[in-house]
């Protein structure tokens, strides 16, 4: 009786060289997969802030309207804005921060500023832009209490 050996398959030699291929891709593939969502946690960090800023505009709108704010500056921190229910993360979430809402002397052009932090970086920007320099950072919650002459809200 014959025996036909059948040759058909991979050796051991190859398939470690087809593993060893497969996870150098997976190592440079994943370098810049994890530079892209560093920069979308960074770019979602600044969106958050624009949404701070309308919670502001909300905050000062009503203490307009209470009469607990009459003219000038007002400093609003996250807390105070997560305690009113006017933003959605607070401390629990590891976010920080402050807007400053400043009017000019008539009264009728506002500028926001604001400065966040999600526990892993700060952001600071002011109306309708994206944000600077996203910075390493644990929190953003004093900074514009610093400010002079602003009513402090928190």
């Amino acid at each position: 009786m014959k025996v036909s050996k059948n040759k058909n398959g991979f050796t051991l030699v190859e398939l470690l060289a087809v593993i060893v291929i497969l996870a150098v891709i997976i190592l440079i593939a994943s370098s810049n997969v994890l530079s892209q969502m560093d920069k979308a946690r960074k770019n979602a960090l600044a969106i958050e802030g624009n949404t701070l800023i309308n919670s502001a505009k909300n905050a000062y709108q009503n203490g307009i309207l209470e009469g607990t704010i009459t003219t000038g500056s007002a400093c609003f921190s996250l807390d105070y804005l997560y305690k009113e229910g006017l933003f959605s993360k607070g401390a629990k979430d590891h976010y920080s921060g402050s807007v400053l809402v400043k009017p000019d002397g008539s009264g009728k052009v506002v500028t926001y500023t604001y400065w966040i932090s999600n526990g892993s970086y700060v952001v600071s920007g002011d109306t309708g832009t994206t944000g600077s320099g996203a910075t390493n950072g644990t929190s953003a919650s004093s900074t514009c209490g610093d400010i002079q002459g602003a009513k402090m809200f928190s």
